[in-house]
């Protein structure tokens, strides 16, 4: 395999820790790009977010590399839904001895209603997502999201990125069903967001709630800060 040496060498540097990195495509060439394990546990990985949009921006992500240290390559739980929940496939490598396993994801057919909460794997950016793909609306494939982002400085849903996702700003006195809903709860930067299904209702997923439609008024108003449309 192409850069094994220099994988190598990044889980020598992060061991005890899991390594974690990008395999790209810039300019028609494979490229390797190690990236920081933000986990405070280490026996798991969190890639910073930050490197990998801009990874994202300026390369095509064709896998996301993590080492198994001390243990085999064979995927966990956590690996296989986060796999699923991006799209992109997992390398995994054991470490030392550096044995291959490559996860590829599936389609993800969990019900829209009553999901547990799990950020990055059933949150609000995946039930909008979800929700739309049975409207035949294809909202691309998410990021790789820092929990509390909103708390960090960073701001996932700004109106350039949702623009990327293929939608465009409508007023919010013209909400029709399917548009995007964008909400800032608490916080000074966006940081929810659901789908309107009409007659005041949306339907979204909060944290520490299952996935649920609900009305807009008198709670959720209060929070709206934009709406956004996919125009065949």
């Amino acid at each position: 395999m192409e850069f094994i040496q220099e994988i190598e060498k990044h889980f020598e540097e992060e061991y005890p820790r899991e390594g974690c990195g990008i395999l790209s495509v810039v300019k028609g060439k494979k490229v390797w790009f190690p990236c920081t394990n933000l986990a405070e546990n280490e026996d798991d990985f969190i890639l910073d977010s930050t490197e990998f949009l801009k990874i994202k921006r300026t390369s095509d992500i064709i896998a996301i590399v993590h080492s198994h240290p001390d243990a085999s390559p064979e995927p966990s739980e956590g690996d296989i839904k986060y796999c699923n929940t991006l799209g992109i496939p997992y390398y995994i490598f054991s470490y030392p001895e550096m044995e291959l396993h490559i996860l590829n994801p599936e389609s993800n057919t969990t019900e829209l209603y009553g999901r547990d909460y799990e950020f990055g794997v059933t949150d609000c950016f995946e039930a909008a997502r979800d929700y739309l793909l049975t409207k035949s609306i294809v909202i691309p494939k998410r990021d790789m999201f820092e929990d509390d982002w909103w708390e960090k400085g960073l701001d996932y849903f700004r109106e350039d990125l949702i623009c990327d996702w293929g939608l465009r700003k409508v007023e919010l006195g013209e909400m029709q069903p399917n548009d995007v809903l964008i909400f800032k709860v608490l916080a000074d930067r966006n940081n929810h967001c659901g789908v309107y299904i009409g007659n005041d209702h949306f339907y979204h997923h909060a944290n520490e709630r299952l996935s649920c439609r609900e009305n807009i008024y008198p709670l959720w108003h209060k929070y709206l800060t934009g709406a956004y449309r996919y125009d065949s």
